[in-house]
């Protein structure tokens, strides 16, 4: 006699525990992170700049007057030298960064903005919290914030229901 075959299992027998709420809390956060990033880097497209080219201008504007030392700003933008290297020379192309060199020691590389560089940054800094703006039109606003407090409380562990805390 042959044997029957086992009936295909049905959703009900798919693993199911207690932690089930921060898993849907964690899918939600990272669903609404990943359509933000999605969106930020269209409007960082739609001005010529990658994520990390922006972080690098970003942060090269942040220095101020002073500018940046190259290496630091590979530690910053957490990316290879040569990979920062092979950026600031392509901004410095486009002329959104200038270069000094520092003595005594002329390997060391400042970067800056220059005047182009900084209304470049401007103006992806406005498209970002445009698209971002409209991304939120469809959030349930008090469930974006209980969102955000039960992520913060999952992925930090800290309840910022209380008063004092964050």
């Amino acid at each position: 006699m042959a044997a029957k075959p086992k009936p295909e299992a049905g959703n009900s027998d798919f693993f199911q525990d207690a932690t089930i709420h921060d898993l849907r809390l964690a899918a939600m956060f990272r669903r609404g992170f990943r359509q933000a990033m999605i969106q930020i880097n269209r409007s960082l497209a739609q001005h010529d700049l990658s994520p990390l080219q922006y972080h690098l201008l970003l942060e090269a504007g942040a220095a101020g007057t002073e500018g940046c030392v190259q290496g630091d700003l590979a530690d910053l933008i957490q990316a290879p030298e040569a990979r920062v290297s092979l950026m600031v020379h392509e901004l410095n192309a486009r002329r959104l960064v200038r270069t000094l060199r520092s003595a005594p020691d002329r390997r060391m590389v400042r970067v800056g903005l220059t005047e182009a560089g900084c209304r470049v940054v401007e103006a992806a800094l406005h498209a970002q919290r445009a698209a971002l703006h409209e991304l939120a039109q469809d959030f349930d606003v008090p469930g974006v914030a209980q969102m955000l407090r039960g992520a913060v409380q999952l992925y930090l562990g800290v309840d910022i229901a209380e008063e004092g805390r964050l």
